[in-house]
């Protein structure tokens, strides 16, 4: 067997493993433990699986260096508090998403104070690099197992003072569940789950018997177990909670707040099960020595990103994430197009929207005529676009650009395995929906906004008797949508970034009004009570209930357009947003103010910006509104690649069907068989 590299820095393990034989000062104990890790991790020409393997199969021929690996962890165990490793490390402290973010950033500034007598520190400093728990999982279960089985030989059987730290650690742990099983964000989904009895709280009782019991001097194995057995019971009982509260946020939504505590009450009963399995081996089966191996992974995984706010957003972050892109979903369904009545009905419901956006940018103009101080003229902007996108919406109108991150987690959904069987043939016939669903909207826009623009400004001159642009506004009005002469392939890039933050607000709102009652809590104002009959106290209920998600989300459209050329003058940056269906109207009213005075190149190339600008709006928001809900769903990305095959299949063999709608809707068997 090699273990030596000479190209490796530090000793190798045949180095440490003949020192730690031959070692007789216990002051020495944690620099080999800190050598024996890094001998562990992968080199050049060898991986930490090999290694281990190596490892292993020394200790099981040497007896002498098997008796003195185990007094060497028997000794760290005795002289460092092996408390903090349970109820600290990988488990979120007390307070809210926001203080553990603010505590983060604080201690990756300036770390805290460290215990050096705690077995974390040992710990940390053996896995100092921040990658340690990648080999650290590369390595099988299987081989650490064997490993803990063997430096587990002397813990019991010496006085090391871990079985009196860890009832003491069950204890601490014990009541801080029952803490969170008082919390609002879980003691309230507890009552619309009908639980007759708060699983939270007599998982206390259950934990407090065992501990008397393991404390006892006259213990017995038998009393023991049926002990740990009804705690375990009853801990099940907690995660079956955790769990419906996670399964019913569809129904009753979710916040940040309560995503944080039930993650941080997993992470405590997920630790707690591992004490119980330590202290009452009989009480679970073997197959649970796995998770303990699961949990040591997890240490090292949290030593090594105990301060990364992106983990602790992505930890947090999912559960909120996924509820925020089912609302989105569920609007984006009704967006998506099957039948040919449905199809026509969305190009008029376009075609209104264009003629709307065509006042919305006529008005635009004219408050451009009347300079006041910057900030007043761009929140004027800004209240125009936020009020002609809520009479879109009321209107029941269809915005082709904001339709994108909508259908884009309706699609994602189809790949999500907790809604049902995955067929990606289906996902397939469901992308060729929503690309001739998107066409229709943008021709619905466009082919209504251009020519209702340019009659609009062929009014002003017959009623004005002079063009609504002159001078440099038509420079921008043309020159800004060109290609060549402008970013607007840029700014159009940076819409589809609006377009999908307006959808993430809308699903956050929509989820924040069922999370919060917002229905109930109308229904039973006092004043609205006094003022409005019950039916129309219903109605009115029922609209802001179904309705605050899009008028919000449009607002915020309205004002991300608004400032965006405020926020790049004031930065001194190329910051800008161009919509597709406003550069249109405002294409048209330059084309009408100079009497359509345009060379051909300025036709061809403006025409071919505007085809960019809708290009790169759509691209972007579906793209990021596309991966946010696959993330969210954990989907693999692996399967897209299927997916692109199967799509250019259908693409080859019915490409009608990617514009218009084909009379019945395409089976799987017809486009693939």
């Amino acid at each position: 067997m090699v273990f030596y590299n000479k190209k490796d820095k530090g000793k190798n393990l045949f180095q440490i493993m003949e020192m730690i034989k031959t070692n007789a000062d216990k002051n020495l104990y944690n620099m080999l433990f800190v050598e024996l890790i890094a001998a562990l991790r992968p080199k050049k020409n060898i991986s930490s699986e090999i290694l281990m393997q190596q490892l292993l199969e020394q200790l099981a021929h040497d007896k002498q260096l098997e008796e003195q690996f185990q007094k060497m962890f028997a000794e760290l165990f005795r002289t460092h508090d092996s408390q903090s490793i349970f109820t600290s490390i990988g488990i979120f402290e007390s307070g809210t998403f926001f203080s553990e973010l603010f505590r983060q950033i604080r201690h990756s500034i300036l770390p805290p104070v460290v215990d050096k007598r705690s077995l974390s520190h040992l710990l940390e400093r053996a896995f100092s690099k921040k990658k340690d728990y990648i080999w650290v999982r590369s390595i099988p279960d299987n081989l650490w197992i064997e490993f803990f089985k063997i430096a587990a030989g002397s813990l019991i059987k010496e006085d090391t003072g871990l079985v009196h730290s860890l009832t003491n650690t069950l204890t601490e742990l014990s009541f801080r569940v029952s803490y969170l099983g008082l919390e609002s964000e879980i003691s309230n989904p507890l009552k619309l789950l009908k639980q007759d009895i708060n699983p939270f709280l007599e998982q206390n009782k259950k934990v407090q018997t065992l501990v008397h019991l393991l404390q006892s001097k006259n213990q017995q194995t038998a009393f023991v177990q049926s002990s740990a057995e009804d705690a375990i019971k009853i801990l099940n009982e907690c995660e079956k909670v955790i769990a419906n509260i996670r399964a019913g946020t569809d129904k009753n939504g979710t916040s940040l707040g309560q995503s944080y505590i039930l993650l941080r009450c997993s992470q405590l009963l997920k630790r707690i099960f591992i004490i119980i399995r330590f202290l009452a081996p009989e009480a679970l089966p073997q197959h649970a020595l796995i998770n303990s191996v699961s949990f040591f992974k997890t240490v090292v995984e949290s030593l090594n990103k105990q301060n990364s706010i992106a983990d602790l957003y992505k930890k947090n972050s999912g559960m909120l994430a996924y509820q925020i892109t089912e609302h989105k979903s569920a609007s984006g369904e009704h967006l998506i197009t099957t039948s040919r009545a449905e199809y026509k009905a969305l190009f008029f419901s376009a075609a209104g929207c264009g003629v709307i956006i065509s006042f919305a940018a006529f008005i635009k103009v004219l408050l451009q005529k009347n300079h006041i101080a910057d900030f007043w003229q761009y929140f004027l902007y800004s209240l125009n676009y936020a009020i002609a996108f809520i009479i879109i919406y009321l209107a029941g109108a269809t915005l082709a650009t904001k339709q994108p991150a909508m259908t884009a987690a309706a699609l994602a959904g189809s790949l999500d395995g907790r809604k049902g069987g995955v067929s990606l043939k289906g996902f397939a016939i469901s992308f060729a929906k929503v690309w001739r669903t998107q066409f229709v909207c943008f021709a619905g826009n466009l082919i209504v906004v251009f020519p209702m623009s340019y009659l609009i400004s062929f009014a002003w001159r017959s009623i004005m008797d002079m063009p609504l642009m002159v001078g440099e506004e038509v420079n921008h009005a043309i020159n800004d949508q060109n290609p060549v002469t402008s970013l607007a392939l840029y700014y159009g890039a940076l819409t589809g970034v609006c377009l999908f933050i307006s959808g993430i607000i809308s699903g956050y709102m929509d989820n924040k009004a069922i999370y919060t009652h917002l229905k109930e809590r109308l229904k039973q104002h006092d004043g609205l009570r006094r003022t409005f009959s019950a039916a129309n106290l219903d109605k009115i209920a029922n609209f802001f209930v179904h309705s605050l998600g899009g008028v919000v989300g449009y607002i915020a459209l309205g004002f991300m357009l608004g400032y965006s050329t405020l926020i790049g003058k004031f930065f001194g940056i190329p910051f800008d947003t161009r919509h597709v269906t406003i550069s249109t109207a405002y294409y048209g009213f330059g084309v009408e103010s100079i009497n359509n005075a345009l060379s051909r190149n300025q036709w061809i190339l403006t025409t071919l910006g505007i085809i960019g600008i809708g290009f790169f709006n759509f691209l972007v928001s579906f793209g990021l509104a596309f991966y946010v809900a696959m993330r969210s769903r954990n989907v693999p990305f692996s399967s897209l690649s299927t997916v692109a095959r199967l799509v250019w299949k259908y693409v080859r063999k019915y490409p009608v069907d990617f514009i218009y709608p084909p009379r019945e809707d395409r089976k799987e068997e017809e486009v693939f068989g």
